[in-house]
Parts: C-alpha cells; sequence; structure tokens
C-alpha cells in the first residue's frame, strides 16, 4: 500500500560534507526532486514545543523516502526543503513501519536566513504536477 496520490514534487537541498578551499568553507550541495505530502503541524503538535519556539515556522511532510536530519553533535546539516517560497530545514525525519503505510515523517523548521544564495536551481517548489 502507498499513500502516493497525495503527494506533489518539492525540491530537495542535500548538502555534503564541509571543507575548506582558499580559506573559505565551502560545502558542495545536491538539489532532487522528492515527493512530499507537507502538512502544519497540529495544535497538539505546536503545544508539546517549548514555549519560545511556537512563533518559529514549522511544517511535517510524509514521504516513502528517509531525509536526513540535522544532528548538533556530529555537525551534519539537515536536507533543505523548497516549500511555498522559503527554505526550511528537515530537524527529525522517523520511519514509522506500525502501520501497512510504511512511510518516513519529517519536521521542518524555516530558516530565517534566506539569502538569494539559496534560491533553487531544479523546479518542484510548489507541489504543482
Amino acid at each position: 500500500m502507498a499513500i502516493g496520490i497525495f503527494r506533489r514534487p518539492y525540491t530537495i537541498r542535500r548538502r555534503g560534507e564541509q571543507t575548506i578551499v582558499k580559506g573559505y568553507a565551502v560545502s558542495p550541495s545536491l538539489e532532487f526532486i522528492a515527493r512530499l505530502n507537507i502538512q502544519p503541524l497540529s495544535v497538539n503538535e505546536l503545544q508539546n514545543l517549548p514555549e519560545g519556539e511556537r512563533t518559529i515556522k514549522r511544517v511535517k511532510s510524509f514521504s516513502a523516502d528517509a531525509l536526513i536530519s540535522a544532528d548538533e553533535h556530529t555537525q551534519t546539516p539537515g536536507d533543505l526543503l523548497f516549500y511555498d517560497g522559503a527554505w526550511y530545514e528537515c530537524k527529525t525525519c522517523v520511519h514509522w513501519l506500525h502501520t501497512p503505510l510504511t512511510h518516513y515523517e519529517s519536521e521542518f523548521v524555516v530558516l530565517s536566513d534566506q539569502s538569494k544564495e539559496l534560491l533553487p536551481c531544479a523546479g518542484g517548489d510548489g507541489g504543482d504536477d
């Protein structure tokens, strides 16, 4: 079984390992299109967040494929999602195996820096087929 009929194409940017080139930090990146079902967080999910984080824009997604979530301990950057004209970073990705609709659920947080360098190269930025 699959819930693919509710998924739309979105641009994902996966950043590679950071290296120093001529004194500057450089992170290569790869963009690809992922089919995701994106939804806002529920009222209960928002209530579970710490007080100061409830006003930060967040979305969750459901997909057939795993996304890379940010990890402070290993300093791994999370995958970036281009959604509704803004970039969001993947903070969590959980594989749900307990139902016939096995899938991944990810949570994204909007990036505060939406500089022009972040503009996507590929299409798939808003769910249009």
